[in-house]
């Protein structure tokens, strides 16, 4: 199981879009703390997905036989 490269990529992206916003907030437009938070979101929510899946790959496996 490799990684998963358009998650790293919507992770990169999602950051690099909640900082620009994020900038242009604190320069007093108050609308931009919404995409701010939602690209946010989305980071957290690829991040925990890929922790997800990382740890998918690793299980114990119970149920098979062992080698």
């Amino acid at each position: 199981m490799g990684i998963r490269w358009k998650s790293v990529a919507t992770v990169a992206g999602a950051v690099v879009v909640a900082l620009v916003f994020f900038v242009t907030a604190l320069r007093g437009r108050v609308w931009a703390w919404l995409p701010c938070a939602l690209a946010v979101a989305v980071a957290v929510r690829e991040l925990r997905w890929l922790q997800r899946d990382g740890r998918r790959g690793r299980e114990a496996g119970f149920d098979q036989p062992r080698r």
